[in-house]
């Protein structure tokens, strides 16, 4: 199994791990090169030893951590929809924490839009990690949420940038720093 980032050896660990258990992920994905639509056998055992390690290696993260990776950057398959939910409760707590200790008294209906703004953000993070496109830039999380365009830096925005750092600097850098160290092969290991 050939390793390009911490990132995609979360996704195909799971998705090996998936297709060996029989469900649909696509096994063409993992030929490594070979244009045979047959893998040989000591591929595939080297193949799930090494998914093996990395799923063991998100397993022992703690939360929210390890949803986060699993749900980032996991296959989409509905087998990953306990992840989800998981972290979506997290962030959803995050949330109301945050808006408790806040210095402004938002109305109700303003907290459920920064709510919404949130989980638009987390969506559109991770979309822009996998694969380098906004899938909610700023225009459309206003849209979608009937903000009004003169409240959005007061209201909106901080909260908006505050949940994209949460997830490139604390979520991301603390999953995907002991898959980093696991890829990392000594000298002369290639």
């Amino acid at each position: 199994m050939k390793f390009y980032s911490a990132r995609q050896a979360i996704h195909d660990a799971y998705a090996i791990h998936l297709t060996s258990k029989g469900f649909e992920v696509n096994p063409l994905a993992f030929q490594a090169g070979s244009q045979s639509s047959k893998l040989d056998n000591n591929l595939l055992i080297c193949n799930a030893v090494e998914a093996g390690k990395v799923i063991a290696a998100v397993e022992n993260l703690d939360e929210p951590f390890r949803s986060w990776a699993k749900w980032a950057y996991g296959p989409r398959t509905e087998h990953l929809l306990p992840e989800q939910r998981r972290f979506f409760q997290w962030l959803e707590q995050d949330v109301t924490e945050k808006l408790a200790d806040s210095e402004r008294d938002y109305r109700e209906a303003t907290q459920q839009r920064i709510r919404d703004v949130v989980a638009y953000t987390v969506l559109d993070y991770r979309s822009y990690v996998t694969n380098g496109q906004h899938l909610y830039p700023t225009s459309l999380i206003i849209k979608k949420c009937r903000i009004q365009k003169q409240n959005w830096r007061r209201d909106f925005q901080h909260w908006q940038v505050d949940y994209w750092e949460l997830c490139d600097v604390s979520l991301d850098r603390r999953a995907l720093f002991p898959m980093s160290c696991l890829l990392q092969k000594p000298e002369g290991d290639h």
